[in-house]
Order: C-alpha cells, then sequence, then structure tokens
C-alpha cells in the first residue's frame, strides 16, 4: 500500500473546506450555508465541539445541565499529545515535514507548522494523502467494522504482504462518569479509555475487522492455507491476544 501526501484542512468537523488567512485569522466554508465565516478556535481541538454536544444531548435528557471541557475528563484523546516530526505523503512520496499527533477520539491527524505554532490545522481525510509519526503510518481507508457496516478512517498497518495485510486501528472511547449513590458503591471520572482493533485485508481486499479469538482469526485465511496454519498455531501456541504472537503468525501465513 502506497503512503500518501497531505493536503491540510481547518475547522470544526461538519466544514469542507478551510482557509488560514495570514497566521490567526481563520475563515471556512460552510457548505451547509454556503458563505464564508469567521470560527472561534474551540480550544485545542475544534473537533472536541461534538464531544460536548453529545454530553449536553445526554445529561439534557436528565434535566441536567453540563459544562464539560478536556479537563473534566481523565486520560487523554490523543495516542501522543506531544506534536513530533512526521513526514506527510502523495501516493507514496514525502511531500512535506510537519509536526503532528494523532487524535485517536476523532480519528484525525493534527498537524503544526512549528512546536509554537498557536494554529493546530488537521489532515484532510482522502485516501490519496497519508502520514508517518512516532513509527506509526496513517492510511485513510475504506473498511468494514464489527458490525459488518462501511466506514471510513485511518488504518495503521503492521503487518504487510502479497497474501495478508494486518491492520491496527487505536481508538479512544468516552466513558461516562458515575456518581456513588451510597458508600458500597464507587464514583467514576468521565474517562478516555483506549480500546485496539485489528482489520484484515486478504488478496488485496478491502480491510475487514477480526476479533482475536483463535477461530476468528483463523477464518481470516483462505481455505488452502487454513492447514498449515493450523499447524503453525498447534506448535507455537500464540497468544492472538498478544501484539507480537498475532504479528508473528501472520508473517507466517504470508511465506505461505
Amino acid at each position: 500500500m502506497d503512503k500518501k501526501k497531505l493536503m491540510v484542512t481547518m475547522g470544526f468537523a461538519f466544514l469542507a473546506i478551510t482557509l488560514v488567512m495570514g497566521q490567526a485569522q481563520v475563515q471556512s466554508y460552510s457548505v451547509i450555508s454556503g458563505s464564508w465565516n469567521k470560527e472561534q478556535s474551540f480550544g485545542n481541538n475544534p473537533s472536541m465541539e461534538n464531544l460536548y454536544s453529545d454530553m449536553r444531548i445526554k445529561f439534557g435528557r436528565l434535566g441536567e445541565e453540563v459544562n464539560l471541557t478536556l479537563e473534566d475528563i481523565d486520560g487523554t484523546i490523543y495516542l501522543n499529545e506531544n506534536f513530533t516530526m512526521g513526514t506527510l505523503y502523495d501516493e507514496g512520496v514525502a511531500f512535506k515535514n510537519m509536526y503532528m499527533r494523532y487524535d485517536a477520539y476523532n480519528d484525525e491527524v493534527e498537524l503544526k507548522e512549528s512546536l509554537d505554532s498557536d494554529v493546530v490545522q488537521a489532515m484532510l481525510k482522502h485516501p490519496v494523502y497519508s502520514c508517518s509519526v512516532n513509527g506509526n503510518d496513517y492510511f485513510y481507508a475504506l473498511y468494514t467494522d464489527e458490525d459488518g457496516n462501511s466506514q471510513k478512517g485511518y488504518l495503521t498497518p503492521v503487518v504487510t504482504g502479497e497474501g495478508y495485510n494486518l491492520f491496527v486501528k487505536h481508538k479512544k472511547v468516552f466513558k461516562e462518569g458515575k456518581v456513588a449513590r451510597n458508600s458500597l458503591e464507587k464514583s467514576f471520572p468521565h474517562r478516555f479509555l483506549d480500546r485496539t482493533e485489528y482489520y484484515v485485508s486478504r488478496a488485496g481486499e478491502s480491510p475487514v475487522f477480526m476479533k482475536t479469538k483463535k477461530s476468528e482469526v483463523l477464518s481470516m485465511f483462505s481455505e488452502e492455507d487454513q492447514k498449515a496454519i493450523k499447524d503453525y498455531i498447534k506448535d507455537k501456541r500464540p497468544n492472538v491476544n498478544d501484539d507480537q504472537d498475532l504479528l508473528n503468525l501472520f508473517m507466517y501465513a504470508n511465506t505461505l
């Protein structure tokens, strides 16, 4: 799979196009209103407005009001909070180096020209653009999720080969807090939890979700390879919930 170049965009998730005017002023074009509008910055991550909106609706149904900020939530939406120098690609050709980090909650790659810049941009989500940062490659691709629905988002390849490609998707899931009703219960704050999903592409097909269960993993391989895979599992006894064991299994499968 080829690496891709970047084109960048700024603004809220529901905006299609944004332009940076100079260094500070941001104007955005809304497909909904068909006009140019100045937008206020929504903290360091404009897409988090979606989370706050969801929470306002959820608590509103309970007759409550909530003023939620990232400081009120344990954990982080980022795979790594620090901006790190990475590379942007256009169909596999290195295009530009920028500071970047992956927002695993909103499935977005954030970009900065310099570490001290106040302007945070977002990589345009399109299959022809990709990036590499902190040892991970991010490709925007069509895939099938756990429920069998087609989705588009960033996947990171961890094993590649002519037969099988194994991808990982790092996600951050919001878990609503809980207030103890009595001394026998425990209170839990709002928090972001880590979730790792695996996807498999066979013979160049679109990646599909794979549960880390032996029967599910085995079903990802072609019928002609399954006997050899069964023998490998019997001999090596890999733990399919262990990242390295799973990678080794797919690397072996690509030798068949």
